[in-house]
Parts: structure tokens; sequence; C-alpha cells
């Protein structure tokens, strides 16, 4: 195996990111198949829910990325506007993943399994403007 020095994996509440990295120690984050938290009342959960995002930013630094994929079209939809609320710069937007022409998806197990079902992946990259 291939060592992959500046590469973490990260198995906890996305809210104790600053107790765990320093501001500027990580610069891009990929939110994949997030839980959507579907009920109104649930939203803040979220992890495309601005107050995550402005904590995003805050400990990633001026060079925040986020590479964000969902096969729920309710959070995909909503993290757009989040996104845009939040005043992040958003490229390669994709609402059909996989009938687009996107190159360099690398397939998680759930993309997988969704789209052999026949459901759109959702993508997007989002940077910090601030």
């Amino acid at each position: 195996d291939e060592e992959l020095p500046n590469l973490a994996f990260v198995w906890d509440n996305a809210s104790n990111l600053s107790d765990l990295f320093e501001v500027g120690e990580f610069q891009r984050l990929y939110l994949n198949f997030s839980d959507p938290w579907p009920k109104k009342r649930t939203y803040k959960r979220r992890l495309t829910y601005r107050g995550f995002l402005q904590e995003y930013r805050r400990i990633m630094g001026e060079n925040a990325e986020i590479f964000f994929k969902t096969d729920n079209r309710g959070l995909f939809e909503f993290s757009l506007n989040e996104f845009c609320a939040d005043d992040w710069k958003l490229s390669n937007i994709s609402l059909d993943l996989h009938n687009s022409d996107y190159e360099g998806n690398i397939m998680t197990e759930y993309e997988e399994k969704f789209s052999s079902r026949g459901m759109p992946i959702y993508r997007l990259e989002a940077r910090n403007r601030k």
C-alpha cells in the first residue's frame, strides 16, 4: 500500500473539528452521502447547514474547499442554498454525476449502491470566497 501522509479519516462529530485540528491544518473536506436529516426540525444537524459551513471555513482558513456528493435531492437543494447564503463559490455542480462530463470521480460504496438503482448522484465543489 502507498502511504498518504496528508490524508486523515475522522470518525467523530463534525462539531468537534476544532478540537481535532489546528486552524489551517487541512484545506479540503469531502462530505460524501451524509445523513440528510430530512425532518424540518433537524436541519441544523445537516453537515451543510451554514453553522457548520462557517465552522469549516474558520478551521480550514482562506483556502477552504468542500467537495460534496449525495443521492438526496432535498439535501442537495438545501445545501446549494446554504453554500450561497454563506458566500461560498460553487463549481462543478452536477445534478446527475454519472451522466455528466466530470472526470476523476472516485465512487464510494454508497454511490455505487444508489447509482446501480438508477438514482442520480448530485455533486458540487465549494470554495471559500472570504
